[in-house]
């Protein structure tokens, strides 16, 4: 069983996996607090910025750093310096 999620590149992502895990407790503790549930504290929209602001600027940070140098590979190997 792999723990992690495969990202749109089809590789494991530990960001990934944390974002979309993220995300999915958001929407059930989004859910819970409508329906009044007992023991389930008031969904607080400041809570659920906290902790997703920094994990989606992990991955998306992460894909932006890897498509530059990714296209900076592929000008380098197209365009070599001589």
């Amino acid at each position: 069983m792999q723990l992690l999620l495969k990202n749109s590149d089809d590789k494991p992502s530990l960001s990934f996996t944390m974002v979309y895990t993220a995300f999915i407790i958001s929407l059930v503790w989004f859910g819970l607090s409508i329906f009044k549930i007992p023991h389930v504290k008031d969904f607080d929209v400041t809570i659920v910025t906290g902790f997703l602001t920094p994990l989606m600027a992990l991955y998306f940070g992460r894909r932006w750093n890897e498509s530059k140098n990714s296209s900076s590979e592929e000008s380098n190997t197209t365009n070599p310096q001589s």
